[in-house]
């Protein structure tokens, strides 16, 4: 049997990858902070034992003096297993913050891993990246190769540190590895956008930059997991990077599929282009000013994404045979079947 750690398992993207390497029959130990997850399959193995859980934080990875790897949490060390794979998917995610935060997990977490990836003689190292490394800039089927200039946010600008490093790393010791790119990743069980996003457009309270008339990148959460197993699993896949995107619709074109989907009629609120970029430019201004940790409702990041063409080619992630499992109207269909289950469930317990 082969065996597999993911680390930020109980997450949205680590609970779904979790429960698919399960059923394609592979072990999992789990490396989380926290006990539990949103996701009910994920919790149903996890009391089977088909998923094994570590209770710890990447950023207290070290090596013992027997040359184990183990981590630390509340006083109790962990010898991390042996495994096949690694899927690193935990990390700092954010719109604001200090960047000595973000690198401390996102490259400082990922550099441990890395080591204990080579200690064990792993068979590849796959690590999330994200689209955001390119910036923000207007552009449409960007490629791999394409230039990365992102925007001076601490998470963009750790996310490339860390995928500059995997690839010196894993080049310099023979480690095999595989860097993700995900779009704007949505589905079941996604608590931080979805959820939000789905239910305000059932509402027809939706807000929209610049008519949502730029194409944007958007991934299903089932699509991303096929990608991530497809590329780690094939050799040929390996020691390369792929953008993982769905399709090059527009933001309006998505939210009124989703709106169709929950059988109502699209209805948005505009947020005129040059009006939202010099809110967003004032509101962090004013942020930086008064030393505000609290992320602000609007940010150029979250902004420009909308007000730009943000998309990206996945041509080369094909070309190794990756075909999609699930159509957009699936995976807008399984999202939208949530929330409404959500809702139905909340109602019942009042």
């Amino acid at each position: 049997m082969e065996t597999a750690l993911v680390t930020g398992a109980n997450g949205f993207i680590g609970s779904h990858l979790s429960v698919e390497l399960v059923e394609q029959g592979v072990k999992v130990f789990a490396l989380q902070r926290s006990m539990g997850s949103k996701n009910i399959k994920y919790n149903q193995f996890v009391q089977e034992g088909k998923i094994q859980v570590i209770r710890g934080d990447i950023t207290n990875i070290s090596q013992n003096t027997n040359g184990e790897f183990k981590v630390l949490f509340n006083n109790t060390e962990t010898v991390l297993p042996k495994v096949n794979y690694i899927f690193h998917i935990a990390g700092k995610v954010s719109v604001w913050g200090k960047y000595e935060d973000f690198k401390k997990i996102n490259l400082g977490g990922t550099t441990a891993l890395l080591n204990y990836a080579k200690n064990i003689e792993a068979k590849c190292f796959s690590y999330l990246s994200s689209v955001a490394v390119y910036g923000f800039y207007g552009y449409k089927n960007l490629k791999e190769e394409d230039e990365k200039k992102p925007f001076k946010n601490p998470y963009s600008l750790s996310k490339l540190e860390a995928e500059n490093y995997v690839k010196k790393f894993g080049q310099e010791n023979g480690l095999n590895y595989v860097i993700i790119r995900p779009g704007n990743v949505y589905g079941e069980y996604d608590y931080t956008s979805s959820h939000e996003i789905y239910t305000r457009v059932k509402k027809q309270k939706m807000l929209i930059s610049a008519g949502g008339k730029y194409e944007s990148c958007f991934v299903y959460v089932g699509n991303l997991v096929e990608a991530i197993l497809h590329t780690a699993f094939n050799s040929n896949c390996h020691n390369t990077d792929y953008n993982v995107s769905d399709s090059n619709n527009t933001l309006k074109q998505y939210l009124t599929n989703v709106a169709q989907t929950f059988g109502v009629r699209a209805k948005f609120t505009n947020f005129a282009k040059p009006l939202a970029k010099m809110t967003a430019g004032l509101v962090e201004g004013i942020y930086h000013m008064f030393f505000i940790k609290k992320a602000p409702l609007i940010t150029r990041f979250s902004v420009y994404q909308n007000c730009e063409d943000y998309s990206f080619s996945i041509d080369k992630l094909k070309s190794v045979g990756y075909k999609p499992k699930y159509s957009n109207e699936e995976g807008i269909k399984k999202t939208v079947d949530w929330i409404n289950t959500l809702e139905t469930q909340n109602k019942e317990e009042k």
